[in-house]
């Protein structure tokens, strides 16, 4: 038994049978059968560790034990009734205290009341009530006063849920009248002599988290308490101050101002924190939704990260785009082999016919793919500034994003999806062909082998959990991809091999080893991505290269989906795959999908398995919404003409029929046919 199986009901069971001195008696009283009476209780003993009751001839009663329990906690289950008879006697009580949400100065003052409309759809039938406040969660403001909090902290409290709803660039922003000899370019951070600065309380506290920023230089500008005393230090000054996007367009009404984006900087995230057993919970899922789908146009969207324009096309030496793909995952191959393939095939011999955007698209990018035996060994290397992108499972997608999370800062960004599986029950169980198991129970202290960061991995830890196993002290794990796995199972080096269902079936069929029954694992069903994540150098200093990787992926997935035999053939030529392995794997009866958009679920996968595996297999905490990236995503989608947030609420392998897909596409698969053949 576990602390969540156990409920006010077993407390509220032994106290009857202490009132009644009897199990049978304790049964008509309540209304439930004797066996029940027992079980409960011996539930609630077995989780003790020890007897809570003390049997003598004709009569039960509590122990020492047991008094001490239902004395310490047993007035629990009374407030409870009590307060459910005084929830069911006025249930409109709650609607009409109102909706009382905290919130920043700044979001006060320029934020709050652009978005208060959309607010109150998401909270039907409450007054929605605001309060300026500087506290970051519910513990210092005190749960009975706010009932949610909005604000520019991403930090997660265990005590209560906090998720993004949009993210904006700082900008460097002077009240100065004389702006003849100000460059309009971006500036760096270091840069800025804050002896001349006016900072917001709430932007100097984020301020002060950066280490790459001199604290004692930080500390030479003035703080201002509210935005209001801002504006007016900063108007009787004439000094400069740091502020999100957001702002500019209503100073710009008011003020002669100018601007500047800064470089170095971290950006400004706006946050929603829910008391974790609040009800308001569902409620505001579906507003985070609403910002995360929400359909505004690239056109309308400021272009603060770079300025497109035609790429040379006598520029032959460009800088290499190099990606890292994971060994033995089919998954990975069609984003990584594939594109690189395509890229290569353009870029050497293009024909004439073939028609590019005016912008965006690097015609001579050098893609270099290489093949990695694990996924930490890509995050080391992308660490040390020797990958670019990485194509990662979901384990090892945590982990980027762990060792790549730096206070306010990202060092990498997910850009993308190279595959997904939805039904989650494509991972197999393989054992020796002698092997005696017969039952998932039968794994416990076994020799299990499983590669490191994959959803197999995952598969095997949840496994365990759901038997009330600890995969670290219940088993033996083994980091072993499917090819060493076989000859492992050959030898009975190994009890299991946990992998996908196409190399489970590969192993069955060559005779190494056969599968335990699916209905042992039928209940388990882990939904699985694999992401590609880019350096955030990269993406500052080389925006077209990620353009136009992002262009031929979305290529690469259309020739695959038009004709799947002739792309498995070559894909095979190209990565360790036989092409029957790439078929099995992509068919439609498989559930894995090829379709990169960042679908709002996949953020929240990613967030529950980062609470779930925090401090475990080196994963730590970090803002999962601030680093998902589909920015660059959006505009690939814009420069070929397709409706972005359309394929994101779509889980179909295919795009709709209204892109127009075979006139979009029909010259770039004529040209690879004609290569192919050739």
């Amino acid at each position: 038994m576990k602390l969540e199986d156990i409920t006010l009901n077993h407390l509220k069971i032994l106290k009857a049978v202490h009132d009644c001195k009897s199990f049978s008696g304790a049964a008509k009283d309540l209304g439930y059968s004797q066996g029940l009476i027992s079980k409960k209780v011996k539930q609630l003993e077995d989780y003790f560790g020890t007897r809570l009751l003390k049997r003598s001839p004709g009569s039960i009663s509590l122990n020492s034990k047991g008094e001490r329990l239902i004395n310490r906690v047993y007035g629990i289950c009374e407030d409870v009734e009590v307060l459910y008879e005084e929830f069911r006697n006025s249930p409109f009580e709650a609607a009409s205290q109102g909706l009382l949400i905290g919130t920043t100065s700044l979001l006060s003052s320029v934020w709050f009341q652009k978005y208060l409309y959309r607010i109150t759809l998401c909270f039907p039938k409450q007054t929605i009530r605001q309060e300026v406040t500087s506290d970051s969660h519910f513990l210092a403001s005190g749960q009975s006063r706010f009932d949610l909090l909005i604000n520019n902290s991403s930090a997660y409290q265990s005590q209560h849920c906090c998720n993004r709803l949009q993210t904006h660039q700082l900008f460097l922003v002077n009240f100065s009248p004389d702006t003849e000899n100000l460059a309009f370019s971006s500036t760096d951070i270091g840069s800025i002599d804050f002896q001349n600065v006016v900072l917001l309380e709430e932007i100097h506290r984020d301020l002060k988290r950066l280490r790459s920023l001199d604290q004692r230089r930080l500390d030479s500008a003035l703080v201002a308490d509210n935005y209001q005393d801002l504006i007016d230090s900063l108007i009787t000054h004439q000094r400069s101050t740091i502020l999100p996007d957001f702002c500019l367009s209503v100073l710009q009404q008011q003020y002669n101002i100018w601007s500047q984006p800064i470089q170095g900087i971290g950006e400004y995230g706006i946050y929603i924190h829910v008391p974790n057993s609040s009800e308001l919970l569902v409620l505001a899922e579906s507003l985070v939704r609403s910002f995360q789908l929400e359909q505004d146009s690239l056109e309308t969207q400021p272009q603060f990260h770079f300025q497109l324009k035609p790429v040379k096309t006598s520029d032959h030496n460009s800088v290499p785009l190099r990606i890292g793909l994971q060994r033995d995952s089919i998954g990975q191959i069609i984003a990584g082999y594939g594109v690189a393939y395509l890229t290569e095939k353009f870029r050497s011999s293009p024909p004439d016919y073939l028609s590019y955007p005016d912008a965006g698209i690097n015609r001579n990018l050098d893609l270099q793919v290489s093949a990695f035996a694990s996924g930490d060994l890509m995050i080391r290397q992308m660490k040390q500034d020797e990958i670019d992108i990485c194509i990662l499972d979901d384990m090892a997608l945590l982990r980027n994003g762990s060792v790549f999370f730096d206070d306010l800062n990202f060092g990498s960004k997910l850009i993308g999806i190279a595959s997904y599986n939805l039904s989650g029950q494509d991972i197999s169980i393989v054992l020796p062909k002698s092997s005696h198991i017969n039952s998932i129970y039968d794994l416990k202290d076994k020799r299990i082998s499983v590669l490191f960061g994959t959803n197999s991995h995952r598969f095997i830890i949840t496994l365990f959990d759901l038997c009330g196993y600890d995969v670290s002290s219940d088993c033996t794990l083994i980091n072993e991809d499917s090819r060493t796995a076989s000859n492992s199972l050959i030898n009975d080096n190994i009890d299991a091999h946990i992998c996908c269902e196409t190399f489970a079936r590969q192993l069955e069929k060559h005779k190494f080893a056969k599968r335990l029954e699916r209905s042992q694992t039928s209940n388990i069903k882990l939904p699985s991505l694999r992401g590609i994540v880019c350096r955030s150098e990269v993406i500052r200093d080389y925006p077209q290269s990620v353009i136009t990787y992002l262009y031929y992926l979305l290529i690469a997935n259309y020739w695959f989906l038009s004709n799947p035999i002739q792309a498995a053939h070559k894909l095979s030529q190209l990565s360790n795959f036989h092409s029957t392995q790439i078929l099995h794997f992509f068919d439609v009866n498989s559930g894995n999908r090829i379709e990169p958009t960042l679908k709002p679920q996949w953020s929240w996968l990613l967030k529950t398995l980062n609470r779930r595996l925090e401090n475990r297999y080196s994963i730590s905490k970090f803002d999962v919404d601030f680093w998902v990236d589909d920015y660059f995503l959006r505009l690939t989608y814009s420069l070929l003409g397709f409706d972005y947030h359309f394929q994101q609420v779509s889980f179909t392998n295919e795009f709709s029929d209204s892109y127009f897909m075979d006139e979009k596409f029909s010259k770039y698969i004529d040209f690879l046919n004609t290569q192919i053949a050739s």
